[in-house]
């Protein structure tokens, strides 16, 4: 067994203690979500949806100042896997909170995804929710869930997470009168060279800005997303608005990306992709059963001529139950999504425990 193995199991076994010592200083967590899925070619998939462990905790340094911390890793059912690399840690972060705001410092949730994304979030398949898919053919809307792919000034290929970006220092402002602003800073390891010769590192490698404004049942927000270490353009910028009223939920969400991408089509050497998404999203729960819906138009456009226009429809009925719930889900792509990229139709079932 591995050491940082080792390690992160002896902190679960020992946590229910930790945290019945001081519940603020050390609170241990977890999620299991497995799940079945049937495509339209009959083929019927185990796949483990993003189980995570995980602990938070908070301790007060100074008068009026918290110091705050959370890491997360993956856990595949699967195979029995658990431990933390480029693909398996979730999160790994400190931070300070006080009147002021907060402060926090390496691998987090983006402001785009706590603003901006969140709401139209179909969590039943991560795979699939904010209207994305990954097919051996390329990705759809991509920008969700994975990342942004850039080249920099060395010719050196990197992909940059959007929603849980790397060595990330973000500040949020208080909550004024509903308002709250975060900017987020992506810092360089010295990977990402800033001239040919590959000599020089950049610095900071992009940023975020994000701002959303709460009034009665309604929350806007906006975010800017961009990488301006690397050649041409990679950037996102999403809009969303929210409404929530008693058990109904109704959002409608835009995001414009480009980033560059390899698919069919395509120059070999990869091209600049413009892509604009375009989604709405209704929930309403009765008792214990969420049913929610939505409904995405993703455009996507090339310099090489290769054009993509496609929809998704996403029908979720979940039964929640005291530590998770049980959920069926049914999606479907439209005719050039199929075409190009393999997206397929399916049907699900799945579970999900939390503690």
């Amino acid at each position: 067994m591995k050491f940082n193995t080792g390690l992160a199991l002896a902190v679960v076994m020992i946590a229910p203690n930790m945290a019945q010592a001081n519940n603020e200083l050390f609170n241990w967590y977890g999620s299991i979500r497995v799940q079945l899925e049937d495509t339209k070619q009959g083929e019927i998939e185990y796949k483990d949806n993003y189980s995570r462990l995980g602990a938070y905790g908070s301790a007060e340094i100074l008068e009026g100042v918290k110091a705050t911390y959370n890491f997360e890793f993956r856990l595949f059912t699967d195979d029995g896997s658990f431990a933390g690399n480029d693909q398996r840690a979730r999160l790994a972060n400190v931070g300070l909170e006080s009147d002021y705001g907060s402060l926090l410092i390496g691998k987090q949730y983006s402001p785009a995804w706590n603003f901006t994304d969140n709401a139209i979030d179909i969590f039943s398949d991560v795979d699939e929710s904010a209207g994305c898919t990954n097919e051996s053919a390329g990705v759809i809307c991509h920008t969700s869930r994975y990342g942004l792919y850039a080249i920099d000034a060395a010719g050196n290929g990197h992909y940059i997470e959007y929603l849980r970006p790397d060595r990330a220092v973000t500040y949020t402002t208080p909550d004024m009168a509903g308002f709250q602003v975060a900017f987020m800073a992506i810092l360089n390891n010295g990977d990402v060279k800033s001239d040919a010769a590959g000599t020089e590192s950049e610095n900071i490698l992009g940023y975020n800005i994000a701002a959303k404004y709460v009034i009665n049942e309604f929350t806007f927000s906006a975010s800017r997303y961009e990488l301006t270490a690397f050649e041409n353009d990679n950037e996102v910028d999403s809009y969303q608005v929210v409404y929530n009223h008693g058990d109904l939920s109704l959002a409608a969400h835009y995001q414009d990306s480009s980033d560059l991408r390899y698919y069919a089509g395509l120059n070999p050497g990869g091209e600049i992709v413009e892509e604009k998404v375009y989604e709405v999203y209704a929930g309403y729960k009765i008792g214990k059963i969420q049913l929610q819906a939505k409904y995405a138009i993703v455009n996507m456009d090339s310099p090489s001529g290769l054009t993509v226009d496609s929809n998704q429809v996403i029908l979720d009925a979940i039964y929640e139950h005291k530590l998770g719930s049980f959920y069926v889900e049914y999606s479907a792509w439209g005719d050039e999504a199929e075409e190009v990229f393999e997206a397929d139709d399916k049907i699900l079932v799945g579970y999900k425990l939390n503690f």
